[in-house]
């Protein structure tokens, strides 16, 4: 039986932004990337830097660390979302 966080079963694809286009200056270097303050996904939303995504010890995402409206974009920056419609992602992530 797999392992249940504290807030239920998570998986990582829904918290990945995907195609994301940088829309701001970089803040500095990530991996061997430049990190953008500001990206843009494909739906128009956007997202500003909040981070690095802290792993386990097994080397996967912390995904229980993220707080409503943060998404993880590869290789492992955490970007909040602008203007997060507060009730529908409270509900999504309870």
């Amino acid at each position: 039986m797999p392992f249940m966080t504290s807030k239920g079963s998570r998986h990582l694809e829904y918290f990945l932004l995907h195609h994301a286009k940088a829309s701001g200056p970089s803040v500095g270097i990530y991996a061997n990337s430049n990190i953008p303050a500001t990206v843009v996904d494909d739906f128009g939303r956007h997202y500003i830097f909040a981070g690095v995504a802290p792993r386990r010890w097994n080397g996967e995402f912390d995904l229980d660390a993220l707080q409503t409206g943060e998404f993880i974009l590869k290789p492992g920056l955490v970007y909040r979302m602008k203007n997060i419609p507060r009730p529908w992602l409270e509900g999504l992530f309870r």
